[in-house]
């Protein structure tokens, strides 16, 4: 006998939802909020657009969806790296979270891509994604820059614009992959060991 449609239902609306945020996200990484509608999301998802508001209600909550889906990746990628390479001294430390962030970058290229268009103005979505995701982070990544300042192993400058730059060299070799590709023939994204030297070269002393 088959099982009643309703027990079938809420793994297939956890699919959707999931194929939702998934085309959302890549959406939003080249049209921007402005440019994407709930519409031709859901028609990238397979899905009715009153099934992508049902479960979200607005082009705004899945937007914020896509960001808190976004970060908690980033989060399980770094805490899996961080089981991966225990880090004591501030130079590891610093280590441990470049490697992260190439990780994510390099599974993730939309990150980058949606951080650069949000980041060009100040909205009301960009300051609920400082206050929910980035000043945390920052300031953690500030501080440890300022620590290894201290301990001379980091160069001297302004550890935000330190911050920023290993974003944009780690960001940039995956968002940015396709270009790449087209220039130089090569068939593959950037190698991550190869991103992390080149951010270790930028950041630390010689």
């Amino acid at each position: 006998m088959n099982k009643p449609q309703s027990k079938q239902r809420p793994k297939e609306d956890a699919t959707a939802r999931e194929r939702i945020i998934t085309e959302a996200r890549k959406r939003f990484a080249t049209s921007g909020f402005d440019g994407a509608s709930t519409r031709q999301i859901a028609e990238d998802a397979g899905v009715a657009q009153s099934l992508l508001l049902y479960h979200f209600g607005s082009k705004e909550v899945l937007w914020k969806a896509v960001m808190d889906d976004t970060f908690d990746f980033a989060r399980r990628v770094g805490e899996s790296a961080a089981l991966s390479h225990p880090a004591n001294t501030t130079r590891e430390k610093l280590l441990l979270s470049v490697r992260s962030f190439i990780l994510i970058c390099s599974e993730m290229p939309d990150l980058h891509r949606l951080m650069t268009i949000e980041g060009r103005s100040k909205t009301n979505r960009l300051t609920w994604l400082a206050e929910t995701h980035l000043k945390g982070l920052f300031s953690e990544s500030t501080k440890l820059i300022r620590r290894a300042q201290r301990e001379g192993i980091v160069k001297s400058g302004d550890p935000a614009l330190i911050h920023y730059g290993m974003i944009a060299i780690a960001g940039m070799a995956y968002a940015f992959a396709p270009e790449i590709s087209l220039l130089t023939g090569r068939k593959r994204k950037p190698d991550p060991d190869e991103v992390e030297t080149l951010v270790s070269s930028f950041l630390f002393v010689d």
